[in-house]
């Protein structure tokens, strides 16, 4: 059987059900009657069977239930489909609505380290000094040398109103400890600056729910500034709400269809653009870690010859999923839907090409989050193009 894969839901879930290879043991089988696939409950069955009679250890039901719905998901063999435990979804429900519980930053971690790569608006971390490029060391008695990044990570999200105090290390090497209030946060999905006098540039971060208006605003925050042409870039986007990319599209493209969801009984749904545009040279920044509703950002873009693509080739991801909770409170986010370009082109494991390729070193993408327009190579190549 395949080790199950790990998949990143937000900052406090990056440890969902991952580990488990032979995890189809299960309890749940116990209350299972009429199983639409057999073979699946005829094995549970026979295991629960042989657990029950046989095994000199303590049974933690919920833990093992838990490996069963995460070893039957990763059966599937779709590794857009995913488990989540009943202790992770309220983060993962709020993640997706463009909210989060804690301090109000997105990272970039290893084993021993954390990162800020971005720090939300109005948020405790905001107003407590901390910056893009500080280091999270630890909060409370957790380091991130000792007890490592998950810990900390984890330790600092809690619950809305309480305190949480962080130690962080500045760009000039001093070591800060800050005491901040939890908070749920609105997550900084959309954002822009100009580049100069006549370039804008806007960064999506993800799709989730509000990106749209974010987005917008970003938008006529720019046109306002003079703004002659875009740049905008969705690398590293993981993608989010088809609803959250069309409205984002819409201001872009001129009428038409954008994207088509078709659900396993053949129904479509169609989201589409009106007349209304803007009209100025785009050129959309895409790598390998742009995908989802990231991808079909750009090629949306691509086939209405409304922009140039710049970068590498995106992911290739060609489902949607929905979350379903189940009575115990976890839930199961599955594909149910395929779906296609505005010319009928799947994306699945095939992905986009850029119009032009250009690649980064690899210390390069390990710094991704903190290039500046001088050391990002894409970036002067997009600005080339619309300039």
């Amino acid at each position: 059987m395949k080790k199950l894969r790990e998949r990143q839901v937000s900052l406090r879930t990056a440890l969902t059900m991952c580990a488990a290879a032979g995890a189809i043991t299960a309890v749940i089988c116990l209350i299972s009657t009429g199983w639409n696939t057999n073979e699946v409950g005829k094995k549970l069955r026979e295991i629960d069977r042989l657990v029950s009679d046989k095994y000199v250890g303590e049974l933690d039901a919920d833990n093992v239930a838990d490996y069963a719905a995460a070893g039957y998901i990763t059966g599937l063999g779709d590794k857009w489909s995913s488990y989540i435990p009943a202790e992770n979804y309220e983060a993962y429900r709020m993640s997706g609505e463009g909210k989060g519980c804690g301090i109000g930053v997105s990272v970039t971690s290893t084993e021993t380290s954390i990162r800020v790569t971005l720090v939300y608006d109005d948020s405790p971390a905001a107003k407590a000094g901390i910056e893009k490029g500080d280091y999270i060391l630890g909060t409370g008695d957790l380091t991130t040398e000792k007890d490592g990044s998950s810990a900390v990570i984890s330790a600092i999200s809690g619950k809305e109103g309480t305190d949480v105090t962080v130690t962080v290390k500045k760009a000039d090497g001093s070591a800060k400890e800050l005491t901040m209030q939890r908070a749920v946060v609105t997550q900084k999905m959309a954002w822009s600056k100009m580049l100069n006098d006549k370039i804008g540039y806007i960064r999506i971060e993800n799709f989730h729910d509000g990106c749209a208006d974010q987005f917008k605003a970003a938008l006529q925050s720019l046109t306002d500034s003079g703004a002659q042409s875009l740049v905008i870039d969705v690398r590293h986007n993981g993608g989010g709400r088809v609803k959250e990319m069309s409205a984002a599209l819409d201001p872009l493209l001129g009428e038409g269809t954008i994207m088509t969801l078709r659900m396993k009984n053949g129904s479509e749904t169609v989201y589409t653009s009106d007349a209304d545009r803007i009209d100025l040279p785009i050129a959309v920044l895409i790598d390998d870690q742009s995908i989802s509703a990231a991808e079909f950002f750009a090629a949306a873009l691509q086939e209405y010859d409304r922009a140039t693509l710049v970068g590498t080739h995106t992911t290739g991801k060609g489902r949607a999923q929905r979350t379903y909770q189940l009575s115990d409170g976890s839930a199961v986010n599955l594909s149910v839907e395929e779906y296609f370009t505005p010319k009928g082109k799947s994306l699945a494991d095939v992905g986009i090409a850029p119009d032009i390729e250009v690649k980064l070193t690899d210390e390069q993408t390990q710094n991704f989050f903190f290039l500046t327009p001088e050391t990002d190579p894409q970036l002067q190549k997009a600005i080339e193009t619309v300039g």
